[in-house]
């Protein structure tokens, strides 16, 4: 299937004679059966938060990305080593769970947790932040999954409202329903 939402591919990043190929982070489209027992069509999108992270002082200009939604954003070879199994997260988040986040910006998000390892070998979350809007009626796609951030959770972890399983929340999504989030003190959270 063509891109439907990316404009264009990402280009590789180039940084001391070695380059970071971005193309698993190129538009792609998977299906679902959603709780209503109906085959889903979605395409996924990424942000360059998958990659990027917010400047700090004294960062190398040579890691500036050009094009990032920061000014600058700044190549992170920590979230580009955990995003190279991108696609293969969001395969097992599809067919389970996954949690509600706070919104971002108005857009309601949400979160899959994914357990994994740093490079440290210890085990953390690994966080894929998304939302999930209408694909649109001329497109072949039922559903637009937009990865927002992607970025192991020592980093930060950020304030979730109970879980839901996936085949769940895109029968809402595509009903336009908004699904009940938990608030009390002891709901479940993620954890590694």
């Amino acid at each position: 299937m063509p891109a439907y939402f990316q404009k264009s591919p990402w280009m590789p990043f180039v940084h001391a004679g070695s380059t970071y190929d971005l193309s698993h982070l190129d538009e792609y489209h998977f299906t679902v059966i959603d709780s209503d027992a109906q085959e889903r069509r979605i395409a996924v999108t990424f942000s360059d938060h998958c990659f990027t992270r917010a400047p700090k002082p004294n960062d190398d200009p040579a890691l500036f990305y050009p094009g990032g939604s920061r000014n600058p954003s700044v190549f992170s070879f920590d979230r580009y080593r955990h995003s190279l199994d991108m696609g293969l997260h969001i395969a097992r988040a599809s067919r389970g769970r996954v949690w509600h986040a706070s919104p971002h910006q108005g857009v309601m998000e949400n979160f899959a947790a994914v357990p994994t390892v740093d490079h440290e070998g210890k085990r953390v979350l690994y966080a894929i932040v998304f939302s999930l809007e209408r694909g649109g009626k001329d497109l072949p796609v039922d559903l637009h999954m937009r990865v927002r951030s992607a970025y192991l959770c020592d980093e930060k972890l950020i304030p979730t409202f109970g879980e839901i399983r996936f085949s769940l929340l895109v029968a809402a999504s595509m009903k336009g329903k908004s699904l009940v989030r938990v608030f009390t003190p002891h709901r479940r959270k993620p954890s590694p």
